[in-house]
């Protein structure tokens, strides 16, 4: 995809975001990573890619963790902590690298679970912690706020569409607008070309009795019926592929139809003789 293909490794190649980079480079350059950093605002606008920038661009390995996916509890918090526990991770003690240490990037945090969450700031006011930590979502989650005094919350926005359409050969303009400045978005446009909307099917009504206890539930509270649009026959009556319970009289059906018959018949015959027993006088 081009969103990995051009994805900048370099700072210095990210366009826009003049605030957020000069704060990721002070704090990344800045010893003893008391903080942490909290970048937020619309998506597909590049905040996981400053954050995998920067790490790169000042010698640390990123250790990217999908918050969304895999944070939904305090074991998940904790099972990274011990991981981190160290500045440089496994890969590098390997290779004899001991300068490359590790930087945790925790993309879409705010997908993650609340409690997981709580557990995450607790990690960021340990003091004994030896690597920076930089956090990424589109919306900043409430308990980050209420501990802003050691998360550094840095509000990112889309890079202006002069800067982006140097990027590019052609006119993009149109598809920025239609893609609400969206970056990820308008390259997967530019490489996949716009989505094919799928038509709507016309119906008509089903009859089964769960639809109509739902258009009974939306009329009961003057509630628009979301099904209206589909329907191309009157609501009371039922669809006409709908199976019954009844057989067409013809020379092939005939055997059918005796059958059904003679079960009636039996049925009353039995019927019929409960109630000649049940009149019985008793000796």
């Amino acid at each position: 995809m081009y969103v990995e293909t051009f994805r900048p490794n370099n700072l210095e190649d990210v366009i826009g975001h003049l605030e957020a980079k000069e704060s990721l480079k002070k704090y990344l350059l800045t010893p003893g990573f008391s903080k942490a950093i909290m970048l937020t605002g619309p998506p597909g606008i590049g905040k996981t890619t400053l954050a995998l920038s920067a790490a790169k661009t000042f010698n640390f390995n990123p250790l990217e963790i999908n918050a969304s996916r895999s944070i939904r509890s305090y074991e998940d918090v904790m099972k990274i902590r011990d991981s981190c526990r160290s500045a440089i991770n496994i890969h590098s003690f390997i290779k004899g690298d001991t300068k490359q240490k590790t930087c945790v990037i925790l993309d879409e945090i705010d997908g993650s679970d609340p409690h997981a969450q709580a557990k995450i700031v607790e990690w960021i006011k340990d003091s004994s912690r030896k690597v920076p930590i930089i956090c990424t979502g589109n919306e900043l989650p409430t308990i980050f706020k209420r501990n802003s005094d050691h998360i550094e919350i840095i509000r990112c926005f889309p890079p202006r569409s002069v800067d982006i359409q140097k990027l590019f050969d052609m006119d993009v303009s149109k598809q920025l607008v239609e893609c609400q400045h969206d970056i990820r978005k308008l390259l997967h446009r530019i490489q996949y070309g716009e989505s094919d909307i799928l038509p709507k099917v016309l119906v008509p009504p089903t009859g089964i009795p769960i639809e109509k206890s739902f258009q009974m539930r939306q009329s009961m509270f003057d509630l628009p019926d979301s099904l209206h649009e589909y329907r191309v026959d009157i609501l009371d009556n039922e669809h006409s592929l709908k199976t019954k319970l009844k057989c067409k009289i013809d020379e092939k059906n005939d055997h059918i139809d005796e059958s059904l018959n003679r079960q009636k018949k039996s049925g009353l015959d039995k019927s019929h003789n409960y109630q000649k027993k049940k009149n019985l006088p008793k000796n």
